[in-house]
């Protein structure tokens, strides 16, 4: 009996000085998972891509010279507000009214609406004078050319705050906000000499609130969306008639803008161009073709780096430009590019003058595409007033992209690009 007694007081010793296996790898399986959670798993929400099919609501816009000159009498801030409209066809409608301290004359308000069909806009000046009314067709892009105000004007700005949130881009100070049920981004970036300030709406990438500061100006933008609501082409006929149909008593001008010549095609475009454009097949899920056109050079590839204000080198012109729109719901985002006599003369151009230009630019980037028929060559990446941007380009092609894309998506599309043009079309306005 004590023999037996001691065999099992020796295994149980035994099993005690154990090392306790199986309660290590519990532990350890149990790190390695919790890691692999955060980490890998549990991915951080994505951020929200806009694809909305109408919008309408009011806004307010005000312009204040807050600190005049010395000595100067201080000027009352003006006040302009209205309405807008827009369904993803490109129809859009709107109203401007201005108030008690705008200097306008006997001007009581501004009808604009735009019929995408058939490219042609048409404001109307509603005076105690009399009615006067101004036809536009076929200008560039064919979208939402309206002559009042909208939270469309300002997508370029919602999509720099959407690319960076997502690539964590410390130039753009974000802060995520609720305002009533909703969750907006509140965001302030210096651009082009004048401080930002915005807040995005982060469903549907709409700008509710904006304010720009340049020296002693300040304007600020509020809208409020009729969320929820869907309007219809009636709530568009800004002038109070269908377009078209206005009194030629009323009608001081009709213009055709010949600066875009509409195509088509990509094809066709190339034809009308002299060489074969490229396309892109990485286009974000839901964009569309919308519009092809060839214009002028008008100082590209230069312009394109300061949006047409002026142009930094001296380049030969001769080669017309291929302009694509694309659109998404109401996003929308352009591309403009150049063949080889063009790329071929700004081959300096891009290898020394743009680098040093472009390093201006608000969160400036340069990048090495990896895929497609750029494949090798630098892209530059920057922000403006019209969204995110991108310029690349050889010696056969240069490409400029701006507008509703992220960076990544920019880069992405950048690296779809092929030498295609032959079948093509542009996508015909869809239904909203």
């Amino acid at each position: 009996m004590q023999q037996e007694r001691t065999s099992r007081e020796l295994r149980a010793a035994r099993v005690s000085r154990r090392p306790p296996r199986f309660a290590a790898t519990a532990m350890a399986l149990g790190i390695v998972f919790a890691l692999a959670y955060v980490f890998l798993l549990r991915t951080p929400p994505p951020i929200p891509t806009p694809d909305v099919a109408s919008i309408q609501g009011t806004y307010v816009l005000v312009r204040d010279r807050a600190t005049p000159a010395p000595g100067a009498t201080p000027h009352p801030a003006s006040t302009l507000s209205g309405s807008f409209v827009a369904l993803a066809s490109g129809d859009a409608g709107g109203t401007l009214r201005p108030g008690p301290a705008t200097q306008a004359g006997d001007f009581a308000q501004l009808r604009s609406s735009y019929e995408a069909s058939s490219r042609a806009e048409l404001s109307t000046w509603i005076r105690a004078s009399g009615t006067q009314a101004r036809r536009t067709l076929d200008a560039w892009p064919p979208v939402w050319r309206v002559g009042t105000l909208s939270p469309l004007d300002y997508q370029g700005l919602a999509a720099v705050v959407r690319s960076a949130v997502e690539d964590k881009d410390r130039t753009v100070g974000i802060k995520p906000l609720k305002d009533g049920d909703r969750t907006v981004w509140r965001a302030a970036m210096r651009l082009d000499g004048s401080t930002v300030e915005l807040v995005v709406d982060q469903k549907t990438g709409l700008v509710v609130w904006y304010s720009q500061t340049s020296g002693s100006r300040t304007d600020t933008f509020s809208a409020t969306p009729a969320w929820g609501v869907s309007p219809s082409r009636d709530q568009l006929g800004g002038a109070g008639a269908s377009l078209g149909s206005a009194g030629s008593r009323d009608v001081i001008a009709t213009r055709r803008d010949t600066t875009y010549a509409y195509a088509p095609s990509l094809n066709a475009a190339g034809r009308a161009a002299g060489y074969a454009p490229l396309a892109s097949d990485l286009a974000p899920d839901g964009f569309t073709l919308r519009a092809v056109a060839t214009a002028d050079t008008k100082g590209a590839p230069g312009a394109w780096l300061v949006n047409g204000q002026s142009t930094p080198v001296d380049l030969p012109a001769g080669q017309r430009q291929v302009a694509q729109l694309y659109t998404r719901g109401l996003s929308w985002f352009a591309v403009q590019q150049l063949g080889p006599q063009a790329a071929g003369s700004s081959a300096a151009f891009l290898r020394d003058t743009l680098p040093s230009i472009a390093a201006g630019k608000l969160s400036y980037e340069a990048t090495t595409l990896q895929y497609g028929a750029l494949t090798g060559a630098t892209a530059y990446t920057w922000y403006e007033n019209s969204g995110p941007t991108l310029l690349t380009g050889d010696a056969r092609h240069i490409v400029y992209v701006t507008g509703a894309l992220t960076r990544q998506e920019l880069i992405a599309f950048a690296e779809g690009l092929k030498p295609r043009g032959a079948g093509v079309p542009a996508s015909p306005s869809p239904s909203p």
